[in-house]
């Protein structure tokens, strides 16, 4: 009985990491493109670089 559930629980995770992987590779997909040999940020990958050089740019501008 109690191999059957865990081999349960271990389907359950099975489904959901599978069921969630679209998802990442999707989002992945609109942040970076690239191909083999060169890659780039997609549209939505640039918006984020830039904020974050934003941040940094004014964190670091107090500091001499």
């Amino acid at each position: 009985m109690m191999r059957r559930i865990k081999h349960a629980v271990l389907l359950e995770y099975t489904l959901l990491v599978c069921s969630i992987l679209p998802l990442v590779f999707a989002t992945s997909a609109a942040v970076y493109s690239g191909n083999l040999f060169s890659g780039g940020f997609g549209a939505i990958g640039k918006s984020v670089v830039y904020l974050y050089q934003r941040i940094v740019t004014v964190i670091s501008l107090p500091i001499p």
